[in-house]
């Protein structure tokens, strides 16, 4: 059983860091800097023996181009407090004091770590023995062979595989990240390269015949040399943005991290892939998507690209169906990919480099789709934390597609599969939990990027009002057996009834069934992603950690209710192949996400 840890001690000490200095091998110049937190406390106190004016720089790139966080002091002494400056657990920064050549590097870890049986060496094996070949063969037509990859032959267009893509390809990502796994990175590199010989320019793809009416109206005004991947639709061809926004998003973190590594560690491949993603992002992707591409209009009035829509909706302007002026989870994929590509500029603008022009208006673009965002928030002030504190909380979208199909019963409780004559739709109904996995990744991209966007958002705060809406709304309370309210406002009505025919649709949490095709579950949606902003609240890290034993727990009846939820193309534990001991189903994305509370005995690559 999952131990019953005190929520409150885990408040007391907000993100509940530990400090470590981990050494590089470097001299550095005797008691030149020394560092110290206060236990139970995000403060840490910088001192060095020099009385003077001083300027300490904090950046998670070794070039120090455009510091995290810089704080001049006099005297001898800083405090300073983690989350006011940005940082992050789990991952590694640089420490520069006075702009001296030689730096230390610093690295926070919440207190909170998971179950020891997760560690680097399995997710390293995971991805050899499994994730490789469904992210390669089974979704991007490519094999790995020796190596390197290879693309074989296949009939199928890949644009719709690719959206499937990402949720195996953003996980291995962070992953790999934490854990410092080189080599997993240098063939997510290799893959991504690869994978441009696979697009087709927009004049092909409005060549090919079948083409949809959908994307010759969208495309009509865009460069056509820009390379996109094309897909099915039915019988037809075309475009879908969700698919390439989605896939694009882990290709535009990983130019982030290879920024990030000191020139010594990026291999041959991390920059070649860094110097040729850069430019297919910015300018065969989000150029178009943002600035070019035809949109419907609001109000009658003719619009291109996605930000001057933005700022139309928030004029108040209308479309024809009620969700035209929604935010969609394709302009969070586009800002998130925006802020992890100006982010990888700011640290290396040689690597990645992108054009004063370009840099301005995605700057621009950002703080649109800030604003957009913003605009959509519902907040929740007396939202209460497991110990009956008054900490408040905000969902996002309330309402925005309360009038789509999907969300016909979303008022309508129950086991029993509604009927039609029982429709009845919750006006402030916000996006379905599966799909709010988005807002964790949107919101951790801005956050750690805000040094580049000059956004300003979203502060700590932000973040953790989100969080306390899935941790206390959402969440249903039980750590031992965690179930998943179906709505992001909290409710748990039933969702897309009869999307995939007639007896079908997403019941209350309650009531789902992952082995009965026609009552499947949202949980393996509804538990991607929240690693990523567990440093927010402690008790998001708690769950985060009970998510991770619950694989291990041998009580019988939560091994039937783990069956029952939680399985997702196999069982949500550890499962032996070719010789090794794997992370199998959704079980590998939450240690993925979560590799940075792995335990730092266990981050040893094999």
């Amino acid at each position: 059983m999952i131990e019953n840890l005190s929520s409150q001690a885990m408040l007391r000490s907000a993100a509940m860091l530990a400090l470590a200095l981990l050494s590089q091998g470097m001299a550095w110049p005797q008691a030149a800097l020394e560092v110290e937190q206060t236990p139970g406390t995000e403060l840490i106190r910088f001192s060095t023996a020099k009385a003077g004016r001083h300027t300490l720089e904090i950046d998670d790139a070794a070039g120090f181009v455009t510091p995290v966080a810089a704080r001049v002091f006099n005297g001898r002494k800083l405090e300073l407090r983690a989350g006011d400056a940005g940082l992050i657990p789990g991952l590694a920064y640089h420490l520069r004091l006075d702009g001296e050549p030689q730096a230390k590097d610093l690295r926070l870890s919440q207190a909170v770590v998971l179950d020891a049986r997760a560690d680097c060496a399995s997710l390293r094996h995971t991805w050899e023995a499994s994730t490789r070949f469904s992210i390669g063969r089974g979704l991007s037509g490519l094999q790995w062979v020796g190596d390197h990859w290879l693309i074989v032959p296949h009939r199928y267009l890949l644009g719709e595989s690719l959206y499937n893509a990402e949720l195996l390809l953003r996980p291995a990502l962070e992953g790999a990240r934490a854990c410092g796994d080189m080599q997993t990175l240098d063939e997510m590199a290799q893959y991504y390269t690869i994978m441009l010989r696979q697009t087709e320019t927009v004049g092909e793809l409005l060549k090919r015949p079948g083409i949809t009416g959908e994307t010759l109206d969208r495309l009509r005004s865009t460069d056509p040399a820009a390379r996109t991947f094309s897909a099915s639709f039915g019988t037809q061809v075309g475009e879908g943005e969700l698919y390439n926004s989605q896939w694009l998003h882990p290709a535009a973190l990983l130019v982030r991290v290879v920024t990030e590594l000191p020139e010594a560690r990026r291999t041959p491949a991390m920059k070649s892939f860094a110097g040729q993603y850069t430019q297919f992002i910015v300018k065969d992707q989000l150029d178009r998507f943002l600035f070019r591409q035809h949109q419907p209009s609001l109000g009658g009035i003719p619009v291109a690209g996605r930000v001057a829509r933005w700022e139309q909706a928030m004029r108040g302007l209308k479309g024809n169906d009620s969700w035209d002026t929604a935010m969609s989870d394709i302009d969070l994929w586009l800002l998130a990919s925006a802020a992890e590509i100006l982010g990888a500029h700011a640290n290396d603008p040689q690597l990645a480099p992108i054009d004063p022009q370009s840099l301005a208006q995605l700057r621009a673009a950002v703080a649109t789709g800030v604003r957009f965002f913003q605009s959509k928030r519902t907040l929740y002030p007396e939202t209460r934390n497991f110990n009956g504190q008054t900490v408040g909380s905000a969902s996002y979208f309330n309402g925005d597609y309360a009038t789509h199909s999907d969300n016909a019963f979303s008022a309508v409780g129950g086991e029993k599969l509604p009927t039609a004559a029982q429709q009845g739709v919750k006006p402030d109904v916000s996006w379905d939990t599966s799909h709010a996995y988005r807002l964790p990744i949107f919101l951790r991209a801005l956050y750690e990027n805000r040094k580049a966007t000059g956004a300003g958002f979203p502060a700590l705060r932000d973040v953790q009002l989100v969080v306390n809406q899935y941790v206390y709304k959402v969440f249903t309370g039980d750590f031992a057996r965690p179930l998943f309210r179906n709505f992001f406002d909290g409710s748990d009505g039933w969702f897309r009834v009869g999307f995939v025919g007639n007896g079908f649709g997403y019941p209350p949490s309650d009531f789902c069934d992952m082995h009965n095709p026609a009552r499947p579950c949202l949980i393996p949606g509804a538990i991607v992603g929240w690693g990523q902003v567990a440093f927010a609240n402690a008790d998001l890290a708690r769950l985060e950690s009970a998510l991770v034993s619950l694989a291990f727990e041998k009580d019988a009846g939560i091994a039937e209710f783990r069956d029952r939820h939680y399985f997702w193309n196999s069982s949500y534990g550890m499962s032996g192949v070719r010789g090794s001991e794997v992370y199998s189903g959704a079980f590998y994305l939450v240690v993925a996400e979560n590799a940075g509370m792995i335990p730092a005995a266990n981050q040893q690559l094999p």
